[in-house]
């Protein structure tokens, strides 16, 4: 666990809370996935888990955190969670009673908007999102490893500095997912598998639970 150096913050769209964490982040370490870290830093009273051998204590912090404390789900995955990619599921099956009814929840890796489905979960989810270029290969996307890389930097870059600007999850999902985003074959690809999820009964994206990892 370790702190972000703390700067002012605009809560995200919620009531502020006096409790010891204000927002919980779990991104597995893996370089690849090294831009998503742009999603969070900076900003005040977070608390980063990167490790499977701190799935007990993340647990433990999801458990404790109000319902409304924002959680950060970032990294590789599958439809049945969140993956350290060096040690296996860090989010599964069946931790998901613990992210139920938690309306600023975010999922930011392949299939998190399937595993939302299954588990009726509220918040911002991406779907299959291509950040390597093999991804970009099975899924028949015409992407160079720059462009790849360049997209989900973009993406990581754009989501924090609105997150910074204290925009609510409900606002940022819909400026993430604003067609006027969509220049390529991979960014419509990447963005329309996006998904908001104020209720936690709406159907997936178009596709997003057929694809390939």
């Amino acid at each position: 666990m370790g702190r972000k150096k703390r700067i002012p913050l605009q809560y995200i769209g919620v009531r502020e809370h006096k409790t010891k964490e204000e927002m919980i982040v779990v991104h597995p370490n893996d370089p690849s996935t090294r831009m998503l870290s742009e999603i969070y830093n900076g900003i005040e009273g977070v608390t980063v888990f990167d490790s499977w051998e701190q799935r007990e204590d993340i647990l433990k912090a999801i458990a404790a955190a109000p319902k409304d404390e924002p959680i950060l789900l970032l990294g590789h995955g599958c439809p049945s969670g969140l993956l350290d990619m060096r040690h296996g599921l860090v989010i599964k099956d069946s931790d998901a009673d613990l992210l139920k009814d938690r309306p600023n929840l975010v999922g930011i890796w392949c299939y998190a908007s399937s595993y939302a489905f299954t588990h009726g979960h509220k918040g911002f989810f991406s779907g299959m999102f291509i950040s390597e270029l093999p991804e970009a290969f099975v899924n028949c996307i015409d992407a160079s490893e720059e462009e790849i890389d360049d997209n989900a930097w973009n993406f990581s870059i754009r989501f924090g500095r609105l997150l910074r600007e204290g925009v609510p999850l409900r606002d940022i999902a819909g400026i993430l997912m604003d067609p006027c985003y969509i220049d390529s074959d991979l960014t419509e690809f990447n963005y329309s598998r996006l998904t908001w999820r104020p209720q936690g009964d709406e159907p997936l994206p178009p596709a997003s639970a057929v694809e390939y990892f």
